[in-house]
């Protein structure tokens, strides 16, 4: 259920009770000390970053690093590696891991650290998506996932070719401009600081060298006899998401979390499944589309993209169905918690009555079709961004009362004057339901289950693989 509410903010208020002594009050005294400490990093770059935007910005550009931003996006990495799974890429698997984990953690890292972005104005925010302001900025999701996999595309074009190959220059420059691309572009659209792109690629490299390190460690997991490992890691997986901090403001950073390790518990049993089952092996063969003429190799891949993309998005409708018919009796007898931001199952008699989109609210392609002029934001965005407001304006008050005591000036107090535009808080988001992360775990779960195991079966029934 969609909603836009424009809600207006007195001065006043906004400065009493929203300034760096909500996060130190909320959060515990060495989470707080840490944020204090990187706080001032993020601001000092805001006034270098507008400036660098007035300078260097165009038409072109804008346009470019718009587009190139959705390649570091979960959309792309929820579309993408279904597709590199079932074309049989020997590290798609641990592509997979590795992405979801850097979703994760920089998620966790954002929840943790309650950092702002860089402040509108008087910074321009360029972005298609209308849940990316709702974040916080540091560490950069967009460049923990685009570093990882430009670092591991890298090192698979090193083990594969040789070093006068030309298909092995022409990968690691694509990767490396892949990565810029998307790294240089959340600092030009004013979505993040450098502050944030750099603890975005500290994280991409420590996930990068993990994941490559133990890449062969990693598949053994599959090949083992026993089903233990794979359930420690299921269990693993749910530990880490009870484990994730809930934020000051509402930040959808956990929902993508829940989504990305719900791949993961879908993914480790499912395709240990697929090893120990010899159809399941037939599927993941590739002789129909490698000896097959262009024609049919091309109706064999838009084939298994429709049928695999169909039974993914007919698994999402009617598990989410059943899961909003079942789960809010359940949560009303046992009085189940929930976390903040979210609406109890006490307030609510049904949800028989929801839309359940096709479209995952965590693939967000409706933003696909704005435009750039549509795409450009300036003020305040968020109740992140309205904290960040009052903190910034507390400290320019303070400045300039130091400034006018070093003079020895007696002024006459002035109140802050506001520009009404920047004190409308957008908050363009669906409302959430306490049974909502349960349902996501369930549906995503069951997504990167049947991604691994039962749709490649399907492949092979129909013919597509072998």
């Amino acid at each position: 259920m969609g909603r836009v509410v424009f809600k207006t903010v007195e001065s006043d208020i906004d400065a009493g009770t929203h300034d760096e002594r909500l996060y130190d009050k909320a959060l515990h005294p060495w989470r707080s000390k840490l944020r204090r400490w990187l706080t001032p990093l993020v601001r000092a770059e805001t006034p270098y970053i507008a400036k660098l935007q007035s300078t260097i910005r165009t038409p072109v550009l804008d346009y470019y690093f718009l587009w190139t931003a959705n390649l570091g996006t979960h959309t792309f990495f929820m579309i993408f590696l279904p597709i590199l799974i079932w074309f049989e890429n020997q590290h798609s698997k641990g592509i997979v891991c590795m992405a979801a984990f850097g979703v994760f953690t920089s998620g966790f890292v954002k929840d943790f650290m309650c950092l702002p972005r860089p402040l509108s104005p008087p910074v321009h925010r360029l972005s298609m998506s209308s849940s990316t302001s709702l974040e916080y900025g540091f560490p950069s999701t967009h460049s923990t996932n685009s570093i990882s996999a430009a670092l591991f595309m890298i090192s698979v074009a090193c083990e594969s070719y040789s070093p006068d190959s030309p298909l092995r220059v022409v990968c690691i420059i694509g990767a490396f401009f892949y990565a810029v691309s998307i790294v240089f572009g959340r600092i030009y659209c004013g979505m993040h600081s450098v502050t944030d792109v750099v603890g975005g690629a500290i994280l991409a490299y420590i996930l990068y060298w993990v994941q490559w390190n133990f890449r062969y460690e990693f598949n053994d997991i599959f090949l083992n006899d026993s089903i233990v490992p794979i359930i420690f890691i299921v269990l693993g997986c749910l530990g880490l998401i009870s484990i994730h901090p809930d934020p000051i403001e509402r930040c959808p950073c956990f929902e993508d979390s829940v989504c990305f390790m719900a791949v993961l518990i879908g993914v480790f049993p499912g395709s240990w499944l697929c090893q120990h089952s010899d159809y399941c092996q037939l599927g993941q063969q590739t002789l129909a589309l490698t000896q097959s003429t262009l024609p049919v190799a091309a109706f064999i891949v838009i084939s298994k993209l429709i049928l695999g993309v169909a039974v993914l998005f007919l698994w999402r409708i009617v598990v989410k169905k059943i899961c909003y018919f079942i789960l809010p009796p359940i949560y009303r007898a046992f009085n189940l918690p929930h976390r903040k931001f979210e609406i109890g199952a006490r307030t609510y008699k049904s949800l028989n009555r929801e839309s359940i989109h096709p479209i995952p609210s965590v693939l967000d392609l409706r933003h696909l079709a704005g435009t750039v002029a549509g795409a450009e934001h300036v003020g305040i965005q968020s109740d992140i961004d309205l904290h960040e407001k009052a903190a910034f304006d507390k400290h320019q008050k303070q400045q300039e009362f130091k400034h006018r005591g070093s003079q020895k000036e007696t002024t006459v107090e002035t109140p802050n004057v506001y520009d009404p535009t920047t004190l409308l808080v957008a908050e363009d988001a669906p409302l959430r339901y306490d049974v909502d992360i349960v349902t996501k775990l369930i549906v995503y779960a069951g997504i990167g289950f049947l991604a691994v195991c039962p749709v490649i079966m399907l492949f092979q029934f129909c013919g597509l693989s072998s």
